[in-house]
């Protein structure tokens, strides 16, 4: 890759965000549009200013109740795993009812 594709790989990607940012400003107000329906990037950058430090706080609860349910998703699935591996009634009995949950999708048992 020349200088040139690596420059414009770097650059368009930048310039269309920014160009975006800017119509998206220059649309809020010329439109007059309302806060509650589109705010726009300058009232989002300075609502984000504001409340950085509650912001930062919930964001770290979020993070360590994520990682800690994906460590006990993962010791859970490891120990599961290693049992129906050795054992092939419980792998007789488990197998279908993983298939089962296999079908029912993701998004349906994320508020579970």
């Amino acid at each position: 890759m020349d200088r040139r594709e690596l420059t414009l790989k770097l650059i368009s990607p930048t310039v269309f965000v920014i160009a975006m940012f800017v119509l998206w400003e220059l649309a809020c107000r010329a439109l007059k549009v309302p806060l509650a329906i589109l705010p726009a990037p300058s009232d989002v950058f300075a609502a984000l200013w504001q409340y950085r430090k509650p912001i930062a706080d919930n964001s770290y609860v979020t993070l360590w109740t994520t990682l800690a349910g994906f460590f006990m998703a993962t010791v859970f699935g490891m120990a599961l795993g290693i049992v129906i591996g050795w054992h092939r009634a419980i792998y007789a009995g488990i197998y279908p009812v993983l298939i089962g949950f296999n079908s029912v999708p993701k998004v349906a048992v994320v508020p579970v």
